[in-house]
């Protein structure tokens, strides 16, 4: 069936979330992620594979972070969203982004 979609508000240019979290040992890991965005003033909806080890992380600590890239980011974003934290544990050491726990 074809069926013609009317413009809305659901096809606009969707930023790159940059989600955190920390494994096992305290290590940050930071993936990129695509396919999200923001539902209410407090719901973000992520759409993410399992064989993340940002995946991994949450599902195991139960907690994340997301963060909003500046243009200047872009080399940074781009190196996180390649490299998987399975495979570089200390991918975010070998970028300018500086990690900072969460208050809650």
């Amino acid at each position: 069936m074809k069926k013609s979609i009317p413009a809305s508000a659901l096809a606009y240019p969707m930023m790159v979330e940059m989600i955190g979290t920390y494994d096992e040992d305290g290590t940050p890991n930071l993936m990129n992620a695509a396919w999200g965005g923001q539902l209410t003033t407090d719901l973000f909806v992520l759409s993410l594979s399992k064989d993340h080890k940002t995946v991994e992380n949450i599902l195991a600590r139960k907690a994340f972070t997301i963060g909003f890239p500046r243009a200047r980011d872009a080399v940074d974003c781009d190196y996180v969203g390649i490299v998987s934290g399975n495979e570089v544990k200390d991918k975010v050491a070998r970028t300018s982004f500086h990690p900072r726990k969460s208050e809650v």
